[in-house]
């Protein structure tokens, strides 16, 4: 973790493990208990497994839970070695403003979208009763 002011980052590892047979790729971070992420590529995983350190690192944060130090990516990697083991960097402020920019979105287009609904029962309703089609 390293702060600077009101920028806060943080650098955990993430450990990545292939199943060819589900042709998944898993990531799991240790110090982060329950904090995982899927997908069918590496890239989507780790794409995946930014959001929900993240996610995770900022539920910690809400709710006031000590935020553990970061396990030594190497010692991992010497006892993994079926795995591989990459260091994933989130900063908090940037993931704030992102995550607000999406509920605002979600927001809007919740609206527009009820609005449209609206409108189409209205139409439905009027065809209906004027045998409109």
């Amino acid at each position: 973790m390293q702060e600077r002011g009101e920028m806060m980052t943080y650098f955990y590892p993430a450990i990545f493990k292939h199943d060819a047979e589900k042709k998944i790729f898993t990531a799991v971070f240790p110090d982060l208990p329950g904090c995982q992420a899927q997908g069918r590529s590496m890239d989507e995983a780790a794409k995946k497994a930014r959001d929900a350190m993240a996610a995770s690192l900022l539920e910690m944060e809400e709710k006031e839970i000590s935020i553990p130090l970061p396990s030594d990516e190497r010692l991992l990697q010497h006892r993994l070695r079926h795995a591989k083991v990459c260091v994933m960097l989130v900063d908090m402020n940037s993931y704030r403003a992102f995550r607000a920019y999406k509920v605002k979105h979600a927001e809007s287009k919740s609206a527009e979208w009820a609005a449209s609904a609206r409108k189409s029962r209205k139409s439905s309703f009027l065809s209906r009763v004027f045998g409109l089609r």
